[in-house]
């Protein structure tokens, strides 16, 4: 006999009784040759001399990380999905869909803080709001708070969440889709003069 809702809102958590549905898309439909980034930038030093060898070591990383973000995202999606595939009472999918997401989190802003540091830009000012606010809000608080009453990091119908932040799933899939922009131009010499020049005009 499954357990109810109600059993595991008072003894587990009531985040994870409170999901009902999976907020996440699938982005391995939106950007399928994500598992291919790593094998391609090896390709493109190897036979293209691009990215410069100055750069090839924070452009890998880079690539690393972002790759990591969307494999942990589609492994989160897979969770959530055997949660409420039948409307029956479970946490255990909760916590490993929790995991996954709180890495993708981690991968996307340990990315967006190597681009600070490589090219000392600032992304965000404190209060600001910004997606990218919010992400170092949600990252820090899973590496640091310790959990009391509930949980310090937790997931819903729609999005990534901390008392003090939300990111939404339609806004971190946006985020992850520029992301891979950023990536292609990494692969290929001709996509990142175009997107220089696109920028600059």
């Amino acid at each position: 006999m499954p357990f109810t809702k109600a059993a595991v809102e008072h003894f587990i958590s009531k985040k994870a009784a409170e999901v009902t549905r999976c907020g996440a898309s699938d982005m391995q439909l939106q950007e399928p040759e994500y598992e291919h980034w790593l094998a391609n930038i090896g390709l493109s030093v190897i036979f293209h001399d691009f990215p410069p060898e100055e750069m090839r070591p924070f452009a890998i990383n880079f690539i690393r990380r972002i790759n990591a973000a969307y494999v942990e995202y589609c492994l989160a999606r897979q969770q959530v999905l055997e949660l409420v595939k039948d409307g029956h009472a479970r946490w255990s999918p909760y916590f490993r869909a929790l995991n996954h997401f709180e890495i993708a989190i981690g991968q996307l802003y340990m990315a967006m803080n190597s681009v600070h540091k490589k090219a000392n830009h600032k992304f965000f000012e404190s209060g600001d709001g910004s997606f990218e606010e919010n992400l170092n809000l949600i990252y820090n608080t899973g590496k640091h708070q310790i959990a009391q009453g509930e949980l310090p990091v937790w997931f819903s119908d729609t999005g990534i969440h901390t008392s003090n932040a939300t990111l939404l799933f339609e806004e971190i899939e946006d985020y992850m889709l520029k992301m891979a922009g950023v990536v292609k131009g990494l692969h290929n010499r001709e996509v990142a003069i175009q997107a220089l020049n696109d920028a600059n005009t």
